[in-house]
């Protein structure tokens, strides 16, 4: 008798025993896992203007027209013409830009683009650019925005492709981290284009 009641208190530890492991097991098994952590977005502060050799968007004070909007329509054979043209002119001013002869870029501006980025007013709109503010640089005049902008960002620029808003007017663009970024805006007068602004 006593046997029989060992025996019962055993096999009543040993089914203690399996219920409470199964239950254990259960609510492990059942608990959802918890979402993987993610990681915190990375935000990359823009290179500083001293060392960024890539083009970026051309500083301007105010919204133009979008490209698309203004589009001009030309012939296939007169757009690879100007691009080929264009394309050897950026060319000549990267050799310039890189060897940072100012007096030489001055040559492939246009008077409005010389009164435009000489201006105080649109210097100090550019003074407020992330780029510069970080670097305690500020623009007095047009030589600082070529020191400062130009020479950083299109030293060796690449045109991608161009778009017509005028017959004589073209925007040059380059392609820069997969989007499309404004090198240059030009206007050709008589036989030569140069860097212009609309006014």
């Amino acid at each position: 008798m006593s046997d029989t009641i060992i025996q019962l208190q055993r096999m009543k530890i040993i089914l203690s025993i399996l219920l409470f492991t199964g239950l254990f097991f259960y609510s492990c098994v059942s608990e959802k896992p918890a979402p993987p952590a993610q990681a915190e977005p990375v935000v990359q502060e823009p290179a500083s203007p001293v060392v960024q050799e890539e083009p970026e968007p051309e500083p301007e004070s105010e919204p133009e027209p979008s490209a698309e909007d203004e589009k001009y329509q030309v012939s296939e054979e007169l757009y690879q013409q100007t691009f080929d043209e264009i394309e050897a002119l950026i060319k000549e001013l990267n050799q310039v830009i890189s060897k940072k002869q100012y007096d030489r870029w001055l040559k492939y501006l246009s008077t409005g683009y010389i009164r435009k980025y000489n201006s105080q007013e649109v210097l100090d709109l550019i003074n407020e650019y992330p780029q510069l503010k970080d670097n305690g640089i500020v623009l007095k005049n047009l030589r600082d925005y070529f020191d400062w902008v130009v020479v950083p960002s299109r030293s060796r620029a690449v045109l991608g492709e161009i778009v017509f808003v005028g017959e004589t007017k073209v925007i040059a663009y380059s392609s820069f981290e997969g989007k499309r970024a404004k090198l240059y805006q030009l206007e050709k007068n008589e036989d030569n284009w140069s860097i212009t602004v609309w006014e």
